[in-house]
């Protein structure tokens, strides 16, 4: 009995030794490392259908020339947004310290495709958007704000597992039938409409 009270005190030590540890680790790197955006007030993770296939106000340019913020405002029909998380101080870290890290240790291997569905705010205290990093899962291409080009080296697989985990549930992968199936129809009806 006391082997085993012994043992679970090494554990709870170990186990609050480490989160200290992680959370001092964090607050160096936060404090170590000049983020570039200094000044929002709140960060929010959004999340939509294929972007390519519905902003109509680019349809047919190539993805990558499309101004995605101008004068603090999305340049695309924002009600076209599917889910919306406005992140609490502690997710905001968790974000940051992924931004920031240089956390993949293997190669992304990048494709052509470039299916955005996906996109972190960086707002003011005036609500305007004043950073972003729009990506695409699929081929592991992002586009961001200017004041953001030197922190995309994270791992896409990272992000996307850090999106679910905060709340976001629409994800549209190849192999994914039902969800490819409910992007198609969300298209077809958009595109009944505008007939």
């Amino acid at each position: 009995m006391r082997k085993i009270l012994f043992l679970i005190s090494i554990l709870v030590f170990i186990s609050c030794k480490k989160e200290k540890i992680e959370n001092q680790f964090f607050s160096k790197v936060i404090n170590k490392r000049d983020f570039p955006i200094k000044n929002f007030s709140k960060i929010e993770l959004i999340s939509y259908y294929n972007r390519i296939y519905w902003d109509t106000k680019f349809k047919g340019e190539f993805p990558t020339h499309k101004i995605l913020v101008e004068n603090y405002k999305l340049t695309f029909d924002s009600t076209m947004i599917q889910e919306r998380i406005v992140l609490n101080k502690a997710q905001e870290k968790e974000l940051l310290n992924l931004m920031i890290s240089d956390s993949c240790s293997i190669d992304q291997i990048t494709s052509a495709c470039y299916n955005p569905r996906h996109m972190i705010l960086f707002r003011d205290d005036k609500d305007r958007i004043i950073g972003y990093n729009e990506f695409c899962l699929e081929c592991a291409s992002s586009r961001n704000s200017s004041n953001l080009e030197d922190f995309q080296k994270y791992c896409y697989y990272d992000m996307s597992n850090l999106f679910k985990k905060f709340g976001i549930k629409l994800f549209v992968e190849s192999d994914d039938k039902k969800a490819n199936e409910k992007e198609v129809a969300f298209i077809e009806k958009l595109e009944t409409l505008s007939k």
